[in-house]
């Protein structure tokens, strides 16, 4: 019988929970998502032996009411049927849907959540057994904290190393290049966002700038300058090209804090004002800038103008400050399981 499910909504989460899943055998646990972006088929190549149950699909996404009406309602519904036909012993997640049938089903389940949206996630406690946030200065009533942001899981020293050979697939060289990643705004996260940030200032850059870019929308491609080189989904090792960068910059959130958390300089251009975002300003390795700002910020950090401290030194202190979270995610799940 399956003992464990993890639902998974969007490419973070996975890599949130992927060294969790991976210590379990392939027969005890499945993985629920949904097809959003490029999730679907990274959690079928990083999970090759695995059950994954893709269910909802963001090709119906158009705005909130598809979003709401096709996407989350039906959704719901498909989480109650199959986690009343399989009997799990113990949901994870880092959302909310699976944790309301959960509640409604009688079954033990916690939820890690890094974004305590006003809407979202007062249901998300109603719905949860146990809450886990990052230690922001806010105080949150009713949840348990973990001392460190979820993307620490994979991003430590303890679960990664960088490997340059990442690069050669790409021609780049250690420490020349940069690193920028685009995101779509056809989420709820996003939909009040300008479209393509990085795409309206992209004629800025020098054309003798070495961009690799990480594009959501593969629409838009032909959009960007010729000579940046874009990535293509799957991407083996995007961690190591992120760490071998000079800088980061992200339109979204997740891979801006990636970014820093790795020990590059990084800029977030999106216009989200995230408790998760704020840990890694104070400890001045990320800024938030508004998309003017960004080119001649970049030039910055190129001439050593503005300086950062050194990557492997702000690794080392994370590391020591930080707990492991995967630790903390298994601990949970033997407890209940046991």
């Amino acid at each position: 019988m399956k003992k464990v499910l993890f639902d998974i909504y969007h490419l973070p989460q996975f890599n949130f929970f992927k060294n969790a899943i991976l210590t379990f055998d392939p027969e005890e646990v499945d993985v629920y998502c949904v097809n959003r972006g490029k999730l679907l088929q990274v959690i079928q190549h990083e999970l090759p032996n695995y059950h994954i149950k893709c269910i909802g699909d963001y090709k119906h996404n158009k705005g909130m009411s598809s979003m709401i009406f096709k996407i989350i309602i039906p959704r719901i519904m498909r989480l109650f049927r199959e986690i009343t036909s399989n009997k799990y012993k113990f949901i994870l997640t880092a959302n909310y849907q699976a944790n309301f049938i959960g509640k409604l089903k009688g079954i033990p389940n916690v939820a890690f959540n890094d974004d305590p949206r006003k809407f979202v996630f007062p249901f998300l406690k109603f719905s949860a057994d146990e809450v886990y946030l990052p230690p922001f200065g806010t105080q949150f009533k009713g949840v348990k904290f973990f001392n460190a942001l979820k993307e620490w899981s994979y991003l430590s020293p303890r679960y990664f190393s960088p490997d340059d050979s990442a690069l050669k697939v790409y021609g780049l060289e250690p420490k020349k290049y940069i690193f920028i990643r685009e995101v779509s705004t056809k989420t709820s996260n996003y939909l009040t966002q300008d479209k393509d940030i990085i795409l309206l200032i992209a004629e800025k850059f020098p054309s003798d700038w070495k961009v690799v870019l990480s594009l959501e929308n593969k629409e838009n491609t032909a959009l960007y300058p010729k000579n940046w080189i874009i990535l293509k989904e799957p991407v083996t090792n995007i961690h190591s090209l992120m760490y071998y960068s000079t800088v980061v910059i992200s339109s979204g959130d997740s891979m801006a804090r990636e970014g820093a958390m790795l020990g590059v300089p990084s800029i977030y251009a999106g216009i989200r004002d995230m408790p998760a975002n704020e840990i890694l300003i104070k400890k001045d390795m990320l800024v938030k800038l508004a998309p003017e700002e960004i080119v001649p910020a970049i030039s910055k950090i190129l001439t050593g103008e503005m300086k950062f401290e050194e990557q492997d030194i702000f690794r080392e202190k994370l590391f020591d400050e930080w707990d492991d979270i995967t630790e903390l995610i298994l601990n949970k799940s033997e407890q209940t399981l046991n």
